[in-house]
């Protein structure tokens, strides 16, 4: 590769990752329905530059959220890494997905919908959610490893069953506009409900234990 094509090739991975964080502050400002001459003005970019990277609006979005939740669900997780208790664990997850990076959330249970309807970009998605599963399962292995608990289901059945809780209280939260606050205490009890976690093993002291950057 010659150095005059080395460095259009750095030069479009630059331009890429510019509209990538300008698209990420514009839909986190403004929804979906953002415009790509917002997301233009905020790269100082040209319109043709996100069609010739991301094909489409869409697909920019699609991209943006997937990569938007799968922060969320790391910085979950090393706001509970500290938590000494099942309990504190837990809770520190879903109060952290429902406050903090509830945003990040919503984006992509958004674009979940978008997808029922542009399904050439379902393999994001499903990426995604594939991703989400297998950080979650093995954070919840990694718990009950701490504990001595064994789940009735498979961990991966417990990760997909938590994250698909997380999902309906955002879409109900952005249909409604209710106050997320009752939610969560309500989540907590279901997801403990569901996962059959007895209170001697919910207040059961853990380990500490370290959590790698993704």
């Amino acid at each position: 590769m010659t150095a005059t094509r080395r460095a259009s090739r750095e030069a479009g991975k630059a331009t890429r990752r510019t509209l990538l964080r300008a698209a990420g502050e514009v839909f986190t400002e403004f929804g979906e329905t953002a415009s790509v001459a917002q997301i233009c003005a905020r790269a100082n970019a040209f319109p043709n530059q996100v069609t010739y990277y991301f094909g489409s609006k869409e697909q920019l979005f699609v991209e943006v959220a997937c990569a938007a939740v799968l922060r969320a669900g790391w910085h979950a997780e090393q706001a509970a890494a500290s938590a000494t208790t099942v309990r504190g664990y837990t809770r520190t997850l879903v109060e952290t997905l429902l406050g903090p990076q509830s945003r990040n959330v919503e984006l992509f249970t958004t674009a979940m919908l978008l997808v029922s309807r542009r399904t050439d970009l379902r393999p994001h998605i499903t990426e995604t959610l594939s991703t989400l599963h297998d950080r979650g399962e093995a954070a919840l292995l990694d718990t009950l490893v701490r504990t001595g608990w064994q789940l009735r289901a498979e961990n991966g059945v417990e990760a997909r069953a938590f994250w698909s809780a997380i999902f309906g209280l955002t879409v109900q939260h952005a249909a409604t506009g209710d106050e997320l606050g009752t939610s969560v205490a309500e989540a907590v009890t279901i997801l403990f409900t569901n996962m059959g976690i007895p209170d001697s093993v919910l207040d059961r002291p853990l380990t500490p234990t370290g959590r790698a950057s993704p």
